[in-house]
């Protein structure tokens, strides 16, 4: 399905609605080891403007623009609200539609991620010449820094297929970089109000780990919690882990926005 912006989605499932947000040039096929274990929700994906099935953009476009375009999906699934995750870039799409639709977002879980390019000690342009690859090239280039270093051959190498059913273009691998490198709205994730998850794996050699530890502190009451022997692409290197901590955050959050103020004791 697409929505009028002409952004590829759809849902699984049933239960309250968590809205899956991609990193940089993965398509919604990428989430096929989370999906299984959120079988309890909603689950709504959605290939980012320059990638997939929504395809690449004529223009340059920001993270305004990938935000809005979260918002048209879940426009276009009839969800007012939803639990968002961001995966890497995805993390920064979903801190600027919390911040920018404060009334779409039911909690937030931010992947893999920081604050902004300004606040990572790893170089953009590191990336972008990497970006600058053919896909199976680009692949084993990345794989030493995505991965744990004890993560099995054969969990990479199905990524790799996974990925290649849908191949990110170089241009559309540019294009959402570029949105990323001029994207800092650090100062105002204090005005962040809902739950919020930061997960990030400790041996993230991408987006290191103390990036995300300032990410969590910038954020009001946000929990971080670390996987070991994980690193950047942590739902492959402890799937189950990983995903364990997302569910128990879930399970917390659903729990509280479902039960209804309680009254002040009569004193």
């Amino acid at each position: 399905m697409r929505t009028s912006a002409g952004i590829w989605w759809e849902s699984t499932g049933a239960g309250a609605p968590v809205l899956l947000i991609n990193g940089l040039g993965s398509t919604s096929t990428s989430w096929f080891r989370l999906l299984p274990e959120l079988h309890d929700f909603r689950v709504i994906t959605f290939d980012n403007r320059g990638v997939g099935r929504t395809g690449s953009s004529p223009e340059p476009f920001d993270l305004a623009t990938m935000a809005a375009d979260a918002v048209a999906v879940l426009d276009a699934a009839q969800v007012d609200r939803a639990h968002t995750l961001g995966l890497s870039l995805g993390g920064l799409i979903a801190q600027e539609l919390a911040l920018s639709y404060p009334d779409r977002t039911e909690s937030l879980m931010l992947v893999s991620t920081h604050a902004g390019i300004p606040h990572l000690t790893v170089a953009a342009s590191a990336v972008a010449t990497v970006a600058a690859l053919p896909p199976g090239e680009r692949s084993r280039a990345l794989a030493p820094i995505l991965y744990a270093k004890q993560t099995p051959a054969a969990e990479i190498a199905r990524d790799e297929e996974t990925a290649s059913v849908i191949p990110t273009t170089p241009e559309g691998l540019r294009s959402q970089l570029l949105a990323s490198t001029t994207w800092d709205r650090y100062a105002d994730l204090h005005q962040l109000a809902v739950p919020t998850l930061v997960l990030h794996g400790r041996e993230d050699r991408l987006v290191p780990l103390s990036a995300g530890e300032k990410l969590a502190a910038a954020i009001p009451h946000a929990d971080l919690v670390i996987i070991d022997n994980a690193g950047h692409r942590l739902f492959t290197d402890q799937t189950t882990t990983s995903a364990a901590a997302l569910k128990s955050f879930l399970a917390q959050t659903t729990l509280s926005t479902a039960q209804p103020p309680q009254p002040p004791p009569r004193g």
